[in-house]
């Protein structure tokens, strides 16, 4: 009997693309940034440091809105 091994897809790449369109200033850190480098890390939430200025904020709204993402932040959103 053969198994096949079903893989949740990575989304990393559809978050980073986002956060280029938008042109967010951020930082991949945590899971994603080692499964990005080729590391055998699982990971289900992207983790970034993000330039907390009013327009860079206001740039990631959109990107958030675009992903359809569930913010968890800390400390909140705010310039």
């Amino acid at each position: 009997m053969l198994l096949e091994a079903h893989l949740i897809p990575n989304p990393i790449l559809k978050v980073l693309s986002s956060m280029a369109l938008y042109n967010v200033r951020c930082l991949l850190m945590g899971g994603q940034a080692c499964v990005f480098y080729g590391a055998a890390e699982f990971s289900r939430d992207s983790d970034f440091a993000i330039l907390a200025d009013s327009e860079n904020l206001d740039r990631l709204r959109g990107a958030l809105r675009e992903l359809k993402a569930e913010v968890i932040a800390v400390p909140p959103f705010e310039s």
